[in-house]
């Protein structure tokens, strides 16, 4: 009898060890978020010092590419306004000259602090993005100008759901020899693609 009590007595105590272990581990705060904001702030770091007039990227997917991480930027992270207007200047440097027109940098950056806001109030973020490959650039020539089209799935996330966005970017191969980055293109026998 006292060999049956002593097991009984010794299993409640690890089952209790295991009860409070389950409950620590469910209510700990995780060390996967801090990794992931630091991961995300080197990142807006790199995108915010990144220059662009002196780098611009020389094929529509890389200008996509990086128009995607500074997108991904926008939403993944806490940003300071600060942040924001570097990280939305920079992303107007990929711009065509005709779509900066249609908006100016103040007007961009307010709807874009507003967009921002809206999907940090749903707790909604781009959780990743892919592009398909470089045969799946798509290029045709109207009226004597270059473009190129390619797709971007974003991956956003909203609470645990898992939603899809398909983006259609289209590029014009920049010709205007009028600027200092076109002239530093020009040199280099290559044209620029913009976002149009």
């Amino acid at each position: 009898m006292k060999k049956y009590v002593k097991t009984i007595i010794i299993v409640s105590v690890l089952a209790l060890m295991c009860i409070a272990y389950f409950f620590y581990l469910s209510n700990r705060k995780s060390t996967k978020d801090a990794t992931d904001k630091s991961v995300g702030n080197q990142e807006v770091a790199a995108l915010t010092t990144k220059d662009i007039d002196k780098n611009y990227p020389e094929s529509p997917k890389e200008v996509v590419k990086l128009y995607a991480r500074i997108t991904k930027a926008y939403y993944k992270t806490s940003l300071t306004d600060e942040q924001i207007e570097a990280l939305g200047t920079n992303a107007r440097k990929l711009f065509d000259n005709e779509l900066k027109s249609k908006q100016t940098d103040k007007e961009f950056l307010d709807a874009l602090k507003a967009d921002i806001a809206d999907y940090n109030s749903a707790k909604r973020y781009i959780a990743d993005y892919t592009m398909d490959g470089s045969q799946a650039v798509k290029y045709t020539t109207i009226d004597n100008k270059e473009y190129a089209s390619l797709v971007v799935l974003y991956n956003v996330r909203e609470g645990s759901k898992l939603h899809k966005s398909y983006t259609r970017f289209v590029l014009r191969k920049d010709s205007d020899t009028g600027s200092l980055l076109k002239e530093i293109i020009a040199h280099r026998n290559r044209k620029a693609w913009k976002a149009v």
